[in-house]
């Protein structure tokens, strides 16, 4: 079988399915990625074509213009569709087409391949209110509002052309219409649960050469950036207190140093204005930047305490992967994280502005780790039940089927 997956930053989502598919033997795989402008490294599949599109036309807008995104859109789903006539002219047509919704790349791939079947992937649906818009800044003005209500063009036209849709968490598919939600099946991403699992005897060597070790006090947090979405000053300010109250205490930080989502997206002004004021030991405090997957692994395996902080928007593959790797997470008590956390359960909550109870919770956690150990193994227990890679491929694979069947009875 012929597919095809779009994708501006192929392969993201796609990268589990795609692997899976071509290990079958049975597809020809091809992808449509744009060329990254915002620092992403996007890792290549042996076997995919990646066929590039975008950049052909170019704007004068300024970025704050308020049709910025929305002709970014139609430029970029136009580019798309003409690189797509080239490769149906050469004779290549896709059975089935896998989108990412959040840009809009695929809207105009139906009137080049009207028999092929789409299954698009719904992540996020904006919102001006009651999620990630307004719980940072609750005071926006309506040249902004308008802009986030914008953001939802491409995805509704891209929904408008779909023979199915998945989303990969219950949240994430809640923010989309009510009359859209029923048609969202939830179909995870997943995790390779080999790969992410405990490791007692894991080690952690930092590029000053000390190695630090699972048993230790180690406190992780991973995130893209030091971003406010991921609550990067709340988590600074608790470490700052944790160290004045446990001298042996460590962190590791794992991310580079931009904002990636709101306010200050593109600049390192959030870091700055953060670290300017905190006072933290960096003997004991270790910025590690972009780490590589094995060593991001290693950090989860040492990790005695993992914090994960989020508004409630898109959930992070990082605190699932550290719950697969039996991290003893502690997280925010926003819905992404309470769709998989439960409170004392198989990890721990706190309400994102409180860094004092957040300090407060990782000393406990660091305080009582044989104790607390049951929460490590039904963390991972919740990640393979959930969101195993077996999970996601048999979901995926269902969906395919399920769209296919139905091309057949037309």
């Amino acid at each position: 079988m012929n597919i095809l997956f779009a994708h501006q930053y192929f392969p993201g989502q796609f990268d589990r399915l795609a692997r899976h598919l071509l290990s079958t033997g049975d597809h020809q795989v091809k992808a449509f990625s744009i060329t990254s402008k915002d620092g992403r490294d996007s890792p290549s599949i042996d076997g995919v074509e990646i066929i590039p599109f975008g950049g052909e036309v170019v704007t004068d807008r300024p970025p704050d213009h308020v049709l910025n995104g929305t002709e970014d859109f139609i430029r970029h789903a136009a580019s798309l569709a003409l690189a797509a006539e080239k490769l149906k002219q050469g004779g290549w047509y896709p059975d089935l087409i896998h989108v990412h919704t959040g840009w809009g790349v695929g809207a105009f791939l139906q009137d080049v391949f009207p028999r092929a079947r789409f299954i698009k992937y719904c992540e996020w649906f904006y919102q001006n209110q009651g999620s990630d818009a307004g719980f940072l800044d609750q005071d926006r003005p309506i040249e902004a509002r308008i802009m986030t209500s914008l953001l939802n063009l491409p995805i509704l036209a891209e929904l408008g052309r779909a023979d199915r849709m998945i989303a990969p968490t219950a949240w994430q598919r809640s923010q989309f219409p009510p009359w859209l939600q029923p048609c969202i099946d939830i179909v995870p991403d997943g995790i390779d649960m080999e790969a992410f699992a405990p490791d007692g005897a894991a080690c952690f060597t930092l590029k000053d050469g000390p190695i630090l070790r699972a048993g230790d006090r180690i406190v992780t947090y991973v995130a893209r950036g030091a971003d406010p979405y991921r609550g990067f000053s709340q988590f600074i300010a608790a470490l700052e207190a944790l160290q004045q109250r446990d001298p042996k205490v460590e962190a590791l930080i794992a991310g580079d140093r931009k904002v990636y989502y709101g306010a200050g997206a593109g600049t390192e002004s959030h870091f700055h204005d953060v670290m300017r004021t905190a006072r933290l030991d960096p003997a004991r405090t270790h910025f590690l930047g972009r780490i590589d997957t094995q060593a991001y692994i290693k950090l989860l395996q040492v990790s005695a305490v993992h914090v994960y902080l989020t508004v409630p928007f898109v959930l992070s593959w990082s605190m699932l992967e550290a719950m697969a790797t039996g991290c003893l997470v502690i997280g925010s008590d926003t819905q992404p994280v309470t769709e998989f956390i439960t409170d004392q359960h198989n990890g721990r909550l706190c309400n994102f502005f409180d860094s004092v109870r957040l300090a407060e919770l990782i000393k406990q956690a660091l305080d009582s780790r044989q104790a607390l150990s049951s929460l490590r193994a039904k963390a991972r227990e919740t990640i393979r039940q959930r969101w195993s890679l077996e999970t996601a491929i048999s979901r995926h694979m269902s969906v395919m089927q399920s769209a296919l069947t139905d091309h057949q009875a037309d």
